[in-house]
This record gives structure tokens, sequence and C-alpha cells, in this order.
């Protein structure tokens, strides 16, 4: 069961131009297709409707973490 209040209605098949660049759907629920995550592919930009730091798994998202720290030092001046 999901616990959001807010939904995505993105194709799950395609990318999408959005105002912010073009963005495709990075993550979905295998139980009933809702989008789970986003990714902009013109900026550097993610993300998960969900707490990634909750996973199943002790490392099931560290990509994540190490994603968005990656992000972050590409982003120093």
């Amino acid at each position: 069961a999901h616990n959001h209040g807010f939904a995505v209605d993105a194709p799950l098949d395609r990318v999408s131009d959005t105002e912010f660049g073009r963005a495709e759907v990075s993550h979905v629920c295998l139980n009933d297709q809702v989008v789970e995550g986003l990714q902009l592919l013109d900026r550097p930009a993610f993300s998960v409707q969900y707490h990634p730091e909750a996973a199943a798994g002790p490392h099931d998202a560290a990509y994540l973490f190490d994603r968005f720290v990656s992000l972050m030092e590409g982003q120093r001046a």
C-alpha cells in the first residue's frame, strides 16, 4: 500500500518534455505501476518517492546516496 499524498502521472515507456528539460521515469512499483522515481536528462536532478534510507537491505539504496554525492561534487566550482 502506498501512503502518497501526491502521485506523478508520467509515461513509463518514453522520455517526457517538461519545463525543466527531458525527464524519464527511473523507478516504478512492480505491484501497481505507480511512478516511484524520476530523473532529468538535461540537468543534474533526480527524485524517488520513498525513503531510500529505509530500504529492505542494508545497501539496497546506497547507489542513490552515491549518485547524489557525485552530483554535488560535480557542481563544485
